[in-house]
């Protein structure tokens, strides 16, 4: 039988529990509350609000489920700092940043779910492909912590951040920017005060926040200017209630019959969810935080296939940004302190938070997060290496673009796949070129950067090799095409431009190492 600890080891246990909390938990905990709350926000104001989804569904599915893999995560990495704490006999780990993915929640949002939901009218099908998606993607993740190694040694650094700060752009900054402009009078403000705190890192006011003086000069500019008012309250108190988690593996099961057209941006996007998981773990470590990788990324996929089993189509990841936690001040708490609000899910009540603060000013903070993302990304790139940051944005603002062509579509009961695009190109709008580059965007955008990288460093094996990775996805129609097929028709031309692309990377690869006549 094991032994019950001494009481000198309790002492040891009691004390190192106590040195997970620190002063700036606090500021840690308002910050990562401001985080992931603008993603449930806007969950909400996109299904619930926008896209009028069934209540049972928006609150008593997703919320849930959302609440199941968080509450689950934080505590798993509060637990990791506690045990390195213990290890190394220290009183200043911090733990690594968890919540819900960012980009994954506005690519699941409008390239999957909402794209789904208009096409079939059915949200309970649209909710169901999004589960598949997510389940997929936490095997993704898992996959991730055991070719880490190998990533980490044969594919460029340069290319992988340079890669995760262009989506951060697209999807955080830019799609985030466009709805708060959509309403400046009450968001604007909050969103460069948002700016501001990027490098003015303490309290503006001494005591607040500086993430509750966001919310609270968004919210009184929304009561100020009548967008917000006391019927919103009463909706949100009425729709109030119990919702209880459950299992949803057979709604998982059926939403995989149309999971196919989306495993182009699923699998990709996975594979930089757990990229940026690295280079957070790195990030950590140079902090003198050393977390083990693999089992991070193992941490990460089970949260995300947790959060998937009960309900929620969006992964869960550890998030870029620990060392700036690690300067305020924070410790483990502020991920104990997350349990709260992520309990407060089961009661439907982030609905009452969008009814006193509108979802344009809390997803300033995702603004925010994206620029601090892409900032930091270009710190950490030579000079001569930020060209892979535009040439993966390319793929990027494509899909941004057709996205929002289709939501134009759609107010005329149409889309990009059934409208006749003649119209488009008469009209000097290169469409086909939009489509060709948006689909399968986030695979094409990582490996453009990847390939662009190894030009730069002469390594023209490698960049032979990514063309005829390029060759190979373009024949199962991965990029380039809508759907996945085998040798699609309009993609040849992609396979053979690929296939010469590697051959001239090639012969300058023998070009480099055939020595030189004197």
């Amino acid at each position: 039988m094991h032994s019950l600890p001494s009481k000198q080891n309790r002492v040891v246990l009691r004390s190192s529990f106590k040195n997970c909390f620190a002063a700036g938990d606090i500021g840690a905990f308002f910050g990562i509350f401001g985080d992931v709350f603008s993603k449930i926000a806007v969950i909400i104001g996109v299904l619930l609000l926008n896209e009028q989804m069934p209540k049972d569904l928006a609150l008593g599915r997703i919320l849930p489920g959302i609440a199941v893999g968080s509450m689950l995560g934080s505590f798993l990495y509060f637990r990791e700092a506690y045990l390195l704490g213990v290890k190394e006999h220290r009183n200043d780990v911090t733990a690594l940043p968890f919540g819900v993915g960012s980009t994954q929640v506005f690519t699941w949002l409008f390239i999957i779910i909402v794209p789904v939901h208009r096409q079939t009218g059915d949200p309970y099908l649209a909710w169901s492909v999004g589960l598949a998606a997510c389940f997929i993607g936490s095997f993704v993740e898992i996959a991730g912590a055991f070719v880490s190694r190998f990533i980490k040694r044969y594919i460029p650094q340069s290319a992988l951040i340079a890669n995760m700060a262009a989506a951060a752009v697209v999807w955080l900054s830019f799609n985030g920017a466009v709805n708060v402009f959509n309403k400046p009078h009450i968001a604007v403000l909050s969103l460069f005060i948002a700016f501001l705190t990027i490098f003015y890192r303490k309290n503006i006011i001494p005591f607040i926040p500086n993430a509750l003086l966001i919310l609270a000069i968004g919210a009184v500019s929304s009561w100020l200017t009548k967008e917000m008012g006391v019927q919103h309250i009463q909706y949100a108190v009425q729709n109030a209630g119990v919702y209880p988690p459950s299992l949803y593996l057979s709604d998982i099961i059926a939403g995989f019959r149309h999971i196919r057209p989306y495993l182009s941006i699923i699998i990709p996007l996975q594979i930089g969810n757990f990229l940026t998981t690295i280079q957070a773990v790195e990030s950590a470590e140079l902090a003198q935080d050393a977390y083990p990788l693999r089992r991070v990324l193992i941490i990460d996929g089970i949260t995300t296939l947790v959060s998937a089993l009960f309900g929620s189509p969006f992964p869960t990841t550890v998030y870029y940004g620990h060392s700036g936690w690690k300067r305020s001040g924070a410790r483990g708490g502020y991920l104990l302190f997350m349990l709260i609000p992520y309990a407060l899910l089961f009661l439907g009540l982030p609905l009452l938070i969008t009814a006193v603060i509108p979802f344009e000013v809390i997803i300033v903070f995702l603004v925010a997060v994206g620029l601090a993302v892409s900032m930091d990304v270009q710190n950490n790139l030579k000079v001569d290496y930020s060209i892979a940051v535009a040439v993966s944005l390319l793929p990027l603002i494509a899909q941004y673009i057709t996205s929002l062509i289709d939501n134009i579509l759609h107010i005329f009961n149409s889309s990009l796949q059934t409208i006749d695009i003649g119209a488009f190109q008469a009209s000097g709008v290169a469409i086909t070129g939009l489509l060709y580059l948006s689909y399968g965007a986030f695979a094409s955008s990582l490996l453009y950067s990847i390939w662009i990288i190894y030009v730069l460093q002469k390594n023209y094996l490698g960049s032979g090799i990514i063309a005829l990775v390029l060759a190979g996805l373009s024949a199962i129609g991965f990029i380039h095409q809508h759907t996945i097929s085998l040798f699609p028709h309009d993609n040849i031309k992609f396979v053979l431009i690929y296939v010469l692309l590697a051959f001239l990377c090639f012969m300058l690869y023998w070009k480099a190492k055939k020595p030189s006549l004197s």
